[in-house]
């Protein structure tokens, strides 16, 4: 029978057993237990003969979702006379670490990259320093995933896992959409022939994506439970939402001299874009484009205003770089000034041809905009001429003959006052 010897279960890498151990379970320790066998059985003295340790039955390496560190666990050799386990890594399996402890079944993986593949092996020794079998290789799932630049597309894939007891029955991945999703949720399922890789795609609002893969096993025949291998868990962030830091319009002001509105702007010129968009709103009306403004630029004019009659309201946009995720400026509208006081002035002379005095056109102010008309006539009460436009003016041809005309005008100033100004012009050459 096998010496009994009773041990503390505790890991360490500095006692001399390990040291002992660490030597007979290299690439060597076939050929050590070869002549330890020898020497039982060549010896002249009457020895036991070495007998088989019962290995680890079910074993599996994961990813500590909280740690995100490598952790093998494995169930413990049902020897009595185990003394501990022994785990190698690598292709040759190098020794990695020794586990002292019967009932021990766990081991973290501190110095391992879980984004790296790495496999294992592990087999139990006694207090004589029989060895089990070794188990079949086993190791971590390998998750990566990217969404390219100006893209909603998540593409997904991982590593096969390999050396699960029974096989692999089932990968599925889990995927959390933020801001969407308070949770994990699976998104896909396939069996160990997989293919292991996965392509979705996401709203353009969101923009942290975490996935995670498992690999469960098929149940066990005695318990119903399942091995469980999780990998790697993987943070996507969208880099896409990469607007300007700040965009403002400092002021809107209207410019009564010349009808029109001064727009002044603050944006920040460390974002580069091709354009930004002028937005415009007339009395509450939907907002429109009006213009796309070229950087650099700190002003604009509008001169398709009459803000005594409608209020004027304007805003800023620009898109990141991937033409998403427009950002507004704040909204300003027109400073209106106190209405100019109504006047009106009417030339009494046009000479034809003449370019500063060939064409009648009354000078008005205060104008509301939203009442106006004019009409001339010739002395037999003809009418010649006629507009609603108080920015167009009668410019007689040559054709026109000389003589007096007679004008009607109509017109409502910013008072709310409608006029009628009648007179007469005459027309020489």
């Amino acid at each position: 029978m096998r010496a009994h010897s009773s041990h503390n279960t505790h890991n360490t890498h500095s006692s001399k057993k390990a040291f002992v151990l660490s030597f007979l379970f290299t690439p060597f320790h076939s050929l050590s237990l070869l002549l330890l066998f020898l020497t039982f059985h060549l010896s002249p003295f009457t020895l036991n003969a070495q007998e088989t340790v019962a290995p680890v039955t079910r074993w599996v390496a994961t990813v500590d979702e909280e740690l995100q560190q490598i952790v093998l666990s494995w169930t413990p050799s049902a020897d009595t006379q185990a003394m501990g386990y022994h785990i190698c890594t690598g292709t040759p399996c190098l020794d990695y670490d020794t586990v002292f402890g019967r009932s021990s079944n766990t081991f973290v993986c501190h110095d391992h990259n879980p984004l790296e593949r790495h496999t294992y092996r592990i087999h139990v020794f006694d207090s004589l320093y029989n060895v089990s079998s070794l188990t079949p290789p086993f190791g971590n799932i390998v998750l990566t995933a990217d969404v390219p630049q100006c893209s909603t597309d998540v593409n997904v894939s991982w590593t096969p896992y390999e050396g699960m007891p029974g096989g692999v029955a089932t990968y599925n991945l889990w995927v959390m959409l933020e801001p969407f999703e308070e949770g994990y949720s699976v998104f896909y399922s396939t069996d160990s022939t997989g293919p292991l890789t996965y392509q979705f795609q996401i709203a353009e609002e969101i923009t942290h994506i975490g996935l995670k893969v498992q690999a469960l096993g098929f149940a066990d025949t005695a318990t119903g439970a399942r091995l469980v291998s999780q990998s790697n868990v993987v943070m996507v962030e969208r880099l896409t939402v990469d607007s300007a830091s700040f965009l403002n319009i400092n002021s809107v002001v209207y410019d009564s001299v010349n009808t029109r509105n001064l727009l002044s702007f603050d944006m920040d010129t460390s974002f580069q874009t091709d354009h930004y968009t002028l937005w415009r709103s007339v009395d509450g009306n939907p907002w429109r484009e009006i213009a796309f403004l070229t950087p650099p630029f700190d002003s604009y004019v509008d001169s398709d205003v009459n803000p005594y009659d409608s209020l004027y309201c304007y805003r800023l946009s620009v898109t990141d770089a991937c033409d998403m995720n427009e950002k507004y400026s704040s909204t300003q509208c027109v400073i209106t000034p106190d209405p100019p006081a109504p006047a009106a002035a009417f030339p009494n002379v046009v000479v034809v041809d003449d370019p500063a005095n060939g064409t009648f056109l009354p000078r008005l102010r205060g104008l509301k905009g939203n009442l106006f008309e004019m009409h001339i006539y010739n002395r037999q009460g003809i009418l010649v001429y006629s507009t609603t436009d108080p920015d167009d003016g009668w410019t007689p041809s040559s054709a026109t003959p000389q003589g007096a005309y007679a004008y009607v005008l109509r017109c409502r100033f910013n008072n709310n006052i409608i006029k009628t100004f009648t007179g007469t012009l005459v027309v020489i050459k």
